[in-house]
Parts: C-alpha cells; sequence; structure tokens
C-alpha cells in the first residue's frame, strides 16, 4: 500500500474520531445535561446522530451525483460542521471555567457550595440557551462574511534592487478558492471580475484552485479564461490539487491561457529590464511520489542574482527554504488565517504563519487568507482576500 493511500486512511480515522467526540460532547451539553424528559431526549438524541451523518452521506452522494445537484444537501452539511466546530469551543471554554470553580472550592472543602442536582440541570439549561443564542448568532455573521465579496487588500512592497521601470508594477494574489463542493462558477466570476478591475501587471494564484474530479469540475473554472494581467497569470500547486489528482488538472488549468510554474521560474521584462517569477509544488506534494515533490534547487537554482526574485508557494513554510536561495518575496496561501476563530490560535501548530506579512532571514512572505474558503461555508475574524501588490 502506497503511502499517500496510508496517509489518507490515517488521517481519515482521526478526522473522524474527532468528528464522532464532537457530537457525543454537543450531544451531552444540549440533550444530556439539561435533563429534559424522556421523549425530549430521544428526539435529541435521534437529531444528534442524524447530523452526524449528514457529512458523510453527502460526501457518499457525492461520488454518485454531481456537486451541481448536491449543493444544497453539501451546503447545509459543512454549515453545520462550522456550527459545531462553535459549540464545541463554546462549551470546552465553559466546561474549563466549571473545572477551576470546582476545584477551587474542594480545595477550599467548600462541598457544601457546590450545586445541587436539580440546580445543576437548571445551570445546564441555561448553558444550553446561551450556547445557542452565541453560536446561531456568531454563525450568521460567519455566513454572511462568506457570502461578501471578497476584500481587496492593497499593499506596498519594497524590494531590494527592483529597477525603475518595474516602480509601480502591480501583483494581484487570489488564493485558495476551493473549486468543488461548496465554490462554484458564480463565484469565480465575481473573483475574475474583481481582479480585472484592478487591471493588474500579473497574477498570481498560490493554489488550492480546486477540489474535486477534473472530469466533474473543470468547466466551472471557464471563467479563469477572462483573467487579464498584463504579463500574464501564473500558477502554482496547492495541496488540494494533489487530493484531486493534478496530473489532470494541470492540462485544464494551462488550456485556461495559464502558465503553471511548477519548480520552473521565468522572467517578466520590462524593456530590457527583469524580474524572476518562480514557483514550487506544494510542500507535502512529495507524498503523492517523489516526482510532483517542491524542487528548490530546479526552480531557484543558477539565478545571477541582479535582480529581485518572487517565488509563488502555496505552503508559507517553504519560506525556510527559500531564504536559502535568496529570494526576496514569497507569496503563499494555505492557511486561511484560520477561517473561524478560534482556529487561528491553533494554525501555529502546523506552522507558524497564518496571514499578513513575516520576515525569515532576509526573505519576506505574505500569506494570502484565502480567497474563498474550504468546508463550512463562514468566516469568522477572518475575510476572504484579494491581494493587490505594488512593487516599489
Amino acid at each position: 500500500m502506497s503511502s499517500s493511500i496510508l496517509f489518507f486512511l490515517g488521517f481519515l480515522a482521526v478526522a473522524l474520531g474527532v468528528f464522532a467526540f464532537m457530537h457525543y460532547y454537543f450531544w451531552r451539553h444540549m440533550v444530556k445535561d439539561p435533563g429534559f424528559s424522556r421523549p425530549v431526549q430521544r428526539l435529541g438524541t435521534t437529531a444528534v446522530m442524524a447530523l452526524f451523518l449528514l457529512l458523510p452521506i453527502s460526501r457518499i452522494l457525492a461520488k454518485q451525483f454531481s456537486f451541481q445537484q448536491l449543493f444544497p444537501l453539501l451546503w447545509f452539511a459543512y454549515l453545520w460542521l462550522g456550527i459545531l466546530m462553535l459549540f464545541f469551543f463554546f462549551f470546552l471554554f465553559t466546561d474549563s471555567l466549571k473545572f477551576f470553580y470546582y476545584t477551587s472550592h474542594r480545595l477550599l472543602q467548600r462541598k457544601n457550595n457546590l450545586p445541587d442536582p436539580s440546580r445543576r440541570r437548571f445551570l445546564a439549561r441555561i448553558l444550553a440557551a446561551s450556547a445557542s443564542v452565541s453560536v446561531l448568532g456568531i454563525s450568521a455573521f460567519g455566513v454572511k462574511k462568506c457570502l461578501d465579496p471578497p476584500t481587496v487588500n492593497r499593499l506596498s512592497v519594497k524590494l531590494s534592487g527592483l529597477l525603475p521601470s518595474f516602480k509601480g508594477f502591480s501583483i494581484v494574489q487570489i488564493s485558495d478558492i476551493h473549486i468543488g463542493a461548496m465554490s462554484m462558477q458564480a463565484e469565480l466570476a465575481e473573483i475574475v471580475a474583481i481582479v480585472n478591475n484592478l487591471q493588474p501587471d500579473l497574477v498570481a494564484i498560490t493554489g488550492d484552485l480546486v477540489d474535486g474530479d477534473a472530469a466533474e469540475l473543470a468547466g466551472e473554472l471557464a471563467p479563469l479564461a477572462k483573467l487579464k494581467a498584463r504579463h500574464g497569470v501564473f500558477f502554482v500547486t496547492g495541496n488540494h490539487e494533489y487530493y484531486s489528482d493534478a496530473e489532470q488538472w494541470i492540462p485544464e488549468i494551462e488550456q485556461l491561457g495559464i502558465t503553471v510554474l511548477n519548480n520552473s521560474k521565468t522572467e517578466i521584462r520590462r524593456g530590457e529590464d527583469t524580474f524572476i517569477l518562480a514557483g514550487v509544488t506544494d510542500y507535502n506534494a512529495g507524498r503523492f511520489g517523489k516526482q510532483y515533490a517542491p524542487d528548490y534547487a530546479k526552480a531557484l537554482g543558477g539565478i545571477a542574482k541582479t535582480s529581485p526574485v518572487i517565488l509563488l508557494a502555496h505552503q508559507p513554510r517553504a519560506v525556510k527554504e527559500a531564504a536559502q536561495y535568496g529570494v526576496d518575496l514569497v507569496l503563499s496561501g494555505h492557511m486561511h488565517g484560520g477561517q473561524i476563530w478560534p482556529f487561528n490560535y491553533l494554525t501555529p501548530l502546523q506552522q507558524p504563519y497564518s496571514k499578513g506579512f513575516y520576515q525569515h532571514k532576509s526573505t519576506l512572505l505574505y500569506v494570502n487568507q484565502g480567497t474563498a474558503y474550504w468546508g463550512p461555508p463562514m468566516r469568522v475574524g477572518t475575510y476572504k482576500e484579494i491581494t493587490e501588490f505594488i512593487l516599489s
């Protein structure tokens, strides 16, 4: 069995385990602890079990039907996943407070002050009601943020050695659109219209453009053929391209007039002046075959350092390798800025770069928050981003 299959099976087992535990945690706080009548508890238990099965069943059905046909079901299933995560973090926080409260009382030998069973049930019902109001309110706000158009973030970037002819040169970055179960052609057309309105000199797409089979979804990329940039549109693969068979997707992307910079580089010219634009495959692409692994030597080796070098790399931790080759600027995505608070506090467990600018040695890194979203159609504490860089 290949390492990529083993990795997928291991990931699936862990994900299902966490998913099941989150539903149990939700059931305990919303159904069991409030001490409702038996008929209400049976109804609540049945509802939680149905919600637990909703996402796996919708993903299984997606193998038999098109994403377009299942869009309402998938949208609701992923929305429930986002709501569930917010409930989980709400109850995790309140349980932590209760733990410290009860522990302090025991240490101070104040056992008589602990609530009796009837009071516990009353407090559990108050907590369940508070959680419902808070989480559903935040979820509604998060869905609205996800349905809003992407925000254009205009930034000035000073690059050492940039020749005068490139002063004011604009690079527009889009990333992590995830065309598939949740984002379709209409969303992509809106993104293309916003980008074209900026009249960029160059467009960079930093991975996770797609999230599904090319045979089914290739037509959804049609709006990208209308992207306009004076010096071209460039793309590098993200991890989701490899989950979706990158070999099939790359020709589909190239026929839209987009240049794929996988472990390669090109010169961007204005008259006699140039800078180097390079790209590498996803940081973990080697798990799907050694031929897909990022090759920094191939993409960045042999460059005469007489002009700036900009690298497109889906995962921001590529900046460490890029810095060894003297890259001036790395454009990445992948992290979605955490997408749903408080995941922004957990993203450093995967890598230390979440959103915005970072400096690693002499290399500047920018991490785009994602131009669309992945999974739950919610944005809490983050926003959909199109980044416009003005070089200086």
